[in-house]
């Protein structure tokens, strides 16, 4: 083979052998958890997911090792939601560190992926996690943890829904209907706290996070662990009805002061 740009039979079996069961190993994360308004979480989610509590999960994070990706920092914001009776969160936002974890999320799940800076410490009793891009730091956590870490070897298991879409080559419309992701993560738990938290979401117009009220913080976690993930359509949306929720992948590319309501939900 002359090029790199081909991949022979043995290549490509290592590699969907990774992408069906990426791994993503010593983590350090710093999660808050709040209550919102039910009104917005509900536009927010389209459908066929429906809203269950008003709660959304922040996090920041790092993995120090990956075996598909490498090392990255990355962030989610989560709204809690329903599909088909079942308790799940809806991926609004992921932003990563780096382009392959950028890649890697959205090609294989379709997941809300970003370039961002990503920073999450801990010193003492106290934890601090943020996301910027574009010169703002959007997302600022902090947790404050009377006790200290502890041992867990907790093991869980939580459904992550995400839709997975391309805009069509006229850049009208949507290429297809759109898949709903049912991503399973996987996560045992090293070392755990809990504690108090604090959420300060800043004004960005490429990631309007701000949107989402904090009404009431319901607690934080600090952790160390690890994670494994598997990925599966479970259905399939109409492309025009889903449109109004197809851009909030994108950062807004208007002008200042040019008027244009490409980027605004209609209904």
């Amino acid at each position: 083979m002359r090029t790199r740009y081909v991949t022979l039979l043995p290549g490509i079996a290592r590699i969907q052998a990774i992408n069906s069961n990426p791994a993503f190993l010593a983590s350090t994360s710093l999660s808050v958890t709040f209550l919102s308004d039910p009104d917005v979480i509900g536009e927010l989610l389209p459908p066929p997911l429906e809203a269950a509590e008003p709660r959304v999960t922040i996090s920041v994070y790092e993995f120090a090792e990956s075996n598909c990706v490498g090392p990255f920092s990355g962030a989610s914001v989560s709204l809690a939601c329903r599909y088909d009776g079942n308790d799940g969160s809806y991926c609004l936002a992921m932003p990563r560190s780096t382009d392959a974890a950028v890649v890697f999320g959205r090609e294989h799940y379709g997941e809300p992926t970003k370039l961002a800076s990503c920073h999450v410490e801990q010193r003492g009793h106290f934890a601090h996690g943020t996301v910027a891009r574009h010169g703002v730091t959007y997302i600022e956590l902090a947790g404050v943890f009377d006790e200290p870490l502890s041992a867990s070897g907790r093991a869980t298991v939580s459904q992550h829904y995400s839709f997975k879409f391309l805009p069509e080559a006229s850049g009208e419309g949507l290429a297809f209907d759109p898949q709903l992701v049912r991503v399973t993560h996987r996560a045992l738990t090293h070392q755990l706290t809990r504690g108090s938290g604090t959420v300060i979401l800043r004004e960005s117009r490429h990631d309007p996070v701000i949107d989402i009220p904090v009404l009431e913080v319901e607690g934080a976690t600090f952790s160390h662990g690890e994670t494994r993930t598997s990925g599966e359509v479970v259905a399939t949306v109409p492309a025009e009805a889903f449109l109004p929720w197809a851009f909030g992948k994108h950062d807004d590319t208007r002008q200042p002061g040019q008027i244009s309501s490409c980027f605004l939900p209609r209904r």
